[in-house]
């Protein structure tokens, strides 16, 4: 008990510096303090009796509590520290597990992207991460279609740059051989003349029919098929007549099979004309003398087929589908014994494609080869 801030009583020996201390700061009522290793809780009463003041200050013992408290708190404090590393463990291990499939997605990527066009990402569940997958997987199914069909092009374009190349080269040999032979030569014979300038027409006229149909073959990659109402029947019996020279030339028969009706179609006339041309071209080059050519038009309910057949040595069933492909030579002795190039057949599959149709071979060893073309019929009145 103070009066006026002097002690006038006390229950035990607390030390009266830290209860002076008190005291004098109004503002507090209370003051925890460490005292000969104990620790204190000071409370702190002002009152007034009889004109002087007094102060009250109460002294509790609170070691216990406060030991009591630390052990708490280090517990908290540890059992907060591992469940911190415990739930930071399991996010780490929760974020790994939800990255995982992205990561898949970044390396399956990385390798499409590095040229592995093989790789696919793996799809599982229904969520957007799976979408995402589907979709790179679609992705990478389009790329590499395009890019083999692009080496497939880059392909094809390097093997007709090539045939084409070794195509000219034979025949400009020659020109320029005998050439400078009638350049240099100071006195030629009439027949020397006549079989060198022979020579040189030939192989003249072979290159022009080459430039020639690479020229249409060219074309017929960009446009469109001038559609007309044409008569199948007439067509071929005008070709008949326009070839029987060369027929007979080649000691060739000819037969056409055609019915005594019209057989109307809707095509370029000028392109048919062409394709029957070099079907029929070709089967001249494959018979030998005695054997016939024939030309048919077998009409049906909803469609005329065209056909001309041979009677050849016929074609190996493994050789067929490369038929149409340019400079392609089933027997290039004999072909570019006739003047030809290996171009014909992939003129008359572009000329059936432009026409929304295509090329139908049948052949027999031995027996000989017939190449089909199918249209459907004009609707009308004949």
């Amino acid at each position: 008990l103070f009066k006026a801030g002097e002690p006038i009583s006390a229950i035990n020996n607390q030390p009266a510096e830290a209860e002076r201390d008190l005291l004098g700061e109004v503002d507090y009522s209370s003051r925890v303090i460490e005292a000969s290793g104990s620790t204190y809780l000071l409370l702190v009463s002002s009152t007034e009796l009889n004109g002087e003041p007094y102060q009250l200050v109460s002294s509790y013992d609170i070691t216990s509590t406060y030991q009591l408290f630390a052990a708490d708190f280090t517990l908290v404090r540890i059992v907060g520290i591992a469940s911190a590393l415990l739930v930071a463990g399991l996010l780490l291990l929760l974020v790994r597990t939800l990255l995982k499939p992205l990561r898949s997605l970044s390396n399956t990527t990385r390798q499409i992207a590095s040229g592995d066009l093989d790789k696919r990402a793996t799809v599982t569940g229904n969520d957007e991460v799976s979408e995402v997958a589907v979709n790179l997987n679609t992705m990478a199914d389009s790329i590499e279609h395009n890019v083999t069909e692009l080496e497939k092009l880059a392909e094809s374009r390097r093997v007709f740059i090539g045939n084409l190349a070794h195509e000219m080269r034979t025949p400009l040999t020659s020109i320029l051989g005998f050439a400078d032979i009638l350049r240099i030569k100071r006195e030629v014979s009439e027949a020397d003349r006549i079989e060198y300038a022979g020579v040189i027409v030939n192989e003249t006229k072979r290159l022009q029919g080459l430039s020639s149909k690479l020229m249409e073959l060219l074309a017929f990659g960009s446009l469109e098929a001038s559609l007309e109402r044409i008569d199948l029947v007439e067509l071929a019996n005008e070709l008949g007549i326009t070839l029987q020279p060369v027929f007979i030339r080649q000691q060739i028969g000819f037969d056409g099979l055609l019915p005594n009706q019209p057989v109307y179609i809707n095509a370029d006339r000028e392109l048919i004309k062409s394709l029957l041309y070099n079907l029929i071209d070709n089967a001249i080059k494959a018979s030998a003398p005695g054997a016939t050519v024939t030309l048919a038009v077998i009409p049906s309910e909803t469609s005329a087929r065209l056909q001309v057949a041979d009677e050849g040595t016929g074609i190996p069933a493994d050789q067929i589908p490369l038929l149409t492909e340019p400079f392609y030579m089933l027997d290039k002795a004999r072909t570019r014994k006739h003047g030809g190039a290996g171009l014909g057949l992939a003129l008359c599959a572009e000329i059936a494609r432009v026409h929304g149709t295509e090329l139908l071979f049948d052949s027999e060893m031995g027996r000989g080869t017939s190449v089909s073309v199918d249209f459907p019929l004009a609707g009308g009145d004949g």
